[in-house]
């Protein structure tokens, strides 16, 4: 039944149809209970080749019969505990992970051979099964080299559509025309005090300041865009709920006035998320 229900938005029979389609179709199947987690599927399978991220009917399907070993179910599983091991660590832990392959990348260009994935991952104190390491390969590995960059911006992590939205909404004021971020002026209006791990006591307030720094630029660059931004908030605060998560991303920039009206633009009011 879901096969032909998204066929009759496909009508070119491409395989593809918008994330608004997917949910909406599957929401009249009966799966309106997901909630917010349909955002998350129909992100989990967006093309990276389309411009408009348009979502992948065709995999889902084939992996709705084959769930628990699919190469997405397992990637998915993977990330997940890589994400909970690195969140201790701290943004430090992903940069850790950046050295380690970036000492077998001789040429510099974020790819390492593949035969290097394992001595890398061990110095980090990872270890993948045959199937992790299987799907981790089929899904980064390009002629014959892992893009290794891609695999630790995957372990920071992701919003889901409303999450990011929120995030790019109250971050706007840093960024330029074209939604590029100068580094060293937007560490200078985040609130520590907001930040999780300073509210949990994990860290003070110059190394929550030093954190956000290292897990927004990766690369060092000193120039980011908005998206990095959202992605160190999934990195830091992806198990906050809904109502928790949008207060510490409104009080961390300095400078973002809510709406008037109650709530923070359209994301407040605790019903914000589905």
């Amino acid at each position: 039944m879901l096969p032909e229900a998204l066929h009759d938005y496909d009508r070119m029979r491409t395989g593809f149809v918008s994330p608004q389609i997917f949910t909406r179709v599957l929401c009249s199947l009966g799966f309106e209970q997901l909630g917010e987690s349909l955002d998350l599927l129909a992100a989990l399978y967006q093309s990276p080749d389309h411009r408009d991220k348009l979502v992948d009917y065709k995999a889902f399907c084939t992996e709705m019969n084959y769930p628990a070993t699919s190469e997405r179910a397992i990637l998915q599983d993977l990330f997940d505990r890589l994400r909970r091991e690195f969140k201790e660590r701290g943004a430090a832990g992903l940069h850790g992970m950046l050295r380690a392959f970036s000492m077998h990348d001789r040429a510099g260009f974020g790819r390492v051979e593949i035969s290097q994935l394992t001595p890398a991952l061990t110095v980090c104190g990872v270890s993948l099964s045959r199937p992790e390491y299987d799907a981790v390969v089929s899904h980064f590995a390009r002629n014959g080299e892992i893009e290794y960059m891609y695999f630790v911006r995957e372990v920071r992590g992701s919003l889901n559509r409303l999450r990011e939205e929120l995030v790019h909404k109250v971050y706007s004021g840093a960024a330029d025309s074209v939604g590029g971020v100068d580094v060293q002026s937007l560490v200078e209006r985040i609130d520590p005090s907001a930040h999780p791990r300073f509210l949990d006591g994990t860290l003070g307030e110059e190394e929550c300041l030093r954190d956000a720094r290292m897990g927004i630029d990766l690369y060092g660059a000193g120039h980011v865009r908005l998206g990095d931004v959202a992605d160190y908030w999934s990195f830091i605060a992806s198990d906050l709920p809904d109502d928790d998560f949008e207060l510490a991303v409104v009080r961390s920039f300095r400078g973002f006035s809510p709406s008037p009206a109650g709530g923070y633009g359209g994301y407040g009011g605790g019903g914000g998320y589905g």
